[in-house]
């Protein structure tokens, strides 16, 4: 005869299972939510920025041949290697022996870009207004480009300049850095 003792089998009640539902919405309500950690990501995030730089360059066709040298502000909003925003630029052009203000809007993807809008042209107490446009070819934080701006003016309406932009990231002025 078999010696080893038998052990009822037990079936779980409602109660075990209403225990283990109570306790997993209690689990629940009480740990931190998933939804609140951001998902890890590889690469950039959308995000405003702040940019600053210098340039430089040379104005190459037409009259008033020289350098110029100048500073330029943007706010772009950069997402998976496109981005967009506006800039403004100052800059000394030796050549006409006057100073250029441009502004207006930018789009670019990757290492192409274009940006264009008004320009300002002061000298020889003479302000000069017209429009600009860039095409710019970059790769980081610098970038070469050609500019193009025609003035209502009688003297030297067409300018044609090269030149070279270091621009860097000042700050991340909306978040999302």
């Amino acid at each position: 005869m078999d010696s080893t003792p038998t052990t009822p089998t037990t079936r779980p009640s409602w109660r075990s299972g209403a225990a283990t539902l109570a306790f997993a919405a209690v689990a629940a309500t009480t740990s931190p939510a998933v939804a609140d950690d951001p998902p890890f990501t590889i690469g950039s995030r959308p995000a405003w920025f702040l940019l600053g730089g210098v340039t430089g360059g040379g104005t190459v066709a037409f009259h008033d041949r020289g350098g110029f040298v100048g500073g330029e502000l943007s706010v772009a909003r950069l997402r998976e290697g496109t981005y967009m925003g506006g800039y403004a630029d100052g800059y000394y052009d030796f050549g006409v022996g006057g100073a250029y203000v441009t502004g207006g809007l930018e789009l670019g993807h990757s290492l192409i870009g274009v940006d264009g809008g008004a320009a300002l042209r002061l000298r020889d107490g003479t302000t000069d207004l017209g429009a600009t446009g860039r095409i710019v070819i970059g790769a980081g934080v610098f970038s070469l480009y050609v500019r193009y701006a025609y003035f209502d003016a009688d003297r030297d309406p067409h300018v044609i300049q090269v030149g070279a932009l270091l621009k860097l990231p000042l700050v991340s002025p909306f978040g999302g850095h």
